[in-house]
């Protein structure tokens, strides 16, 4: 099970040596939704898979985020499954300094893709009118928690970078700008190690 809120603020809690009189709690849960956000966005931690119907040429970003659920923006789409009939191929992806002629209008199955503007572009015909399924591998922002009660979606592996990024806020609150950096920094190692951890997989 994924760590919940209130197990995150209880951690931060003992490294801000406030367990007794809660007095960071009122602002616990916005600071941990904060970090969620922010380490989410960072590193491309939070990822799924979305299946979607091909109607058109492209497929925007908010059609990637209806496909799933207990997320607010679609960031990265790592890799592009085609489903066809009996056959499951990956697309390659082209830079857009590298894309090249659009296929022919009669053409139905796209060859490569690219992304811009928060769309992904196929090299199908504007006007082709396909009916095929996508698989996209994309990484997300994770909705607000909206209880203590509630489970991250951030990985459990990362769970002190959450942990570390409330302390954060709560020095700041407190205008410690010295144990505020300390506790910041600690949060930047593990956000750089998992930056490199979700490329490397991107890219395997």
């Amino acid at each position: 099970m994924a760590y919940t809120a209130t197990q995150i603020i209880t951690m931060a809690q003992r490294q801000l040596v406030d367990i007794d009189d809660d007095s960071y709690l009122a602002d616990c849960l916005t600071y941990v939704n904060e970090a969620c956000r922010r380490f989410a966005s960072e590193t491309h931690c939070c990822q799924e898979s979305a299946t979607v119907n091909l109607t058109t040429n492209k497929v925007l970003f908010s059609t990637v985020l209806a496909a799933v659920t207990g997320y607010i923006e679609t960031l990265w789409i790592a890799r592009v499954q085609l489903n066809s009939g009996t056959r499951y191929s990956i697309l390659p992806k082209m830079p857009l300094s590298e894309s090249k002629d659009l296929l022919a209008v009669t053409t139905l199955v796209p060859t490569r893709y690219m992304v811009f503007g928060k769309t992904l572009f196929t090299d199908l015909h504007p006007s082709a009118v396909p009916s095929i399924s996508l698989t996209l591998f994309a990484s997300f922002v994770p909705t607000d928690l909206t209880s203590v009660d509630d489970e991250l979606k951030i990985p459990d592996m990362w769970a002190q970078a959450i942990v570390k990024y409330v302390v954060f806020c709560c020095r700041i609150a407190d205008r410690d700008a010295g144990l505020a950096n300390g506790a910041f920094q600690e949060y930047e190692a593990i956000r750089v190690q998992a930056s490199a951890f979700y490329l490397a997989q991107a890219e395997a």
